[in-house]
């Protein structure tokens, strides 16, 4: 009974140790992001966004850069890439951090604050 007891104990704080990443909702995605920059990998060439609060979003990898909108619809991160007018809206999860969009078929993005 007591293996049962520290296996199930052990199992408990190693789910809790990994559930740190939690679902942001809206007031928190505006506050996560709003002036903010997130770093990456695009296919091995380091990455950059930066999010204005007004709005503006800029995304820069192998020498490329963009400019587009975001905002928050609902609970859920919006971005339009001109020429493209169509929003793709994805959720956004944190562990500390490490910021993850997840788009609707459930493919994770990660980015990290710029420190």
């Amino acid at each position: 009974m007591r293996k049962i007891l520290i296996a199930a104990i052990s199992l408990f704080w190693f789910g809790a140790a990994c559930a740190a990443e939690m679902l942001l909702k809206h007031d928190e995605i505006v506050s996560v992001l709003s002036d903010t920059v997130l770093h990456a990998s695009n296919n091995g060439n380091p990455a950059e966004q930066i999010f204005q609060k007004s709005g503006v979003t800029f995304f820069s990898a192998g020498g490329n850069q963009s400019q587009g909108t975001w905002t928050v619809v609902g609970d859920q991160y919006c971005s339009a890439w001109p020429p493209n007018p169509a929003l793709a809206c994805y959720d956004i999860a944190r562990d500390g951090d490490k910021v993850t969009f997840i788009d609707k078929s459930g493919k994770r993005f990660e980015m990290s604050l710029a420190k």
